[in-house]
């Protein structure tokens, strides 16, 4: 979910804040408006949340994403799933976009891919998949499980397999017992895997 933060709010606390600074006597350094405008972000966070601790965010532009450990004036703190903590200047979250994975619900829907060869039955393959993932254990039973046709391409059928599951924690192992299903699923229907075909043009040379 991107930050509601308004850039022009957020300009007008920063040039306040310099200006009071000065009226001070203080110089105001890079260093010291780079804090400043990580206080005045904080602030901003906290008022308008976009996020809250325990949270799953991605900061995309960062390419950093994890559980919000803690929200500071300055920095805002993410343990990432392999236990690292990233600790991300407010003015950097407050300048991007993030994506809560956890707001308004953790629930998330998954999406895999599976291509089957031309001349297979397009509905009798897209039930096969529908029930088999309808098997998988964590999938959503009250949401809906759907087989797309994603592309008819390169001699091949590719389907887009979609349901939901209920926290987006779980999307890893989710994705890795619904795959499986689908495998064992197109191993018993004997479903032939697509070929991909090669136009090969051979140019005659030049004769002497």
């Amino acid at each position: 979910m991107p930050t509601e933060i308004e850039p022009a709010l957020r300009q007008t606390l920063l040039t306040l804040g310099i200006a009071l600074l000065g009226l001070g006597g203080l110089t105001v350094s890079i260093a010291a408006q780079a804090t400043l405008a990580d206080v005045i972000d904080g602030v901003l966070i906290l008022i308008d949340r976009p996020f809250r601790v325990g949270h799953r965010i991605q900061i995309q532009e960062l390419q950093t994403w994890g559980d919000v450990w803690a929200i500071g004036l300055r920095t805002t703190r993410i343990r990432t799933l392999d236990n690292r903590m990233v600790v991300v200047p407010n003015s950097k979250i407050g300048r991007g976009q993030v994506v809560n994975y956890s707001y308004p619900d953790g629930r998330y829907r998954l999406e895999v891919y599976v291509s089957v060869a031309f001349g297979a039955n397009v509905e009798e393959v897209r039930a096969l998949f529908v029930d088999a993932v309808r098997e998988v254990e964590g999938i959503l039973d009250e949401r809906p499980v759907d087989a797309l046709v994603e592309s008819l391409d390169d001699g091949a059928i590719k389907f887009r397999v979609r349901c939901w599951i209920d926290s987006y924690a779980d999307f890893r192992h989710a994705r890795d017992r619904v795959q499986s299903k689908l495998y064992h699923a197109f191993q018993e229907a004997a479903l032939q895997s697509p070929t991909p075909t090669y136009d090969v043009r051979v140019l005659a040379g030049s004769q002497p």
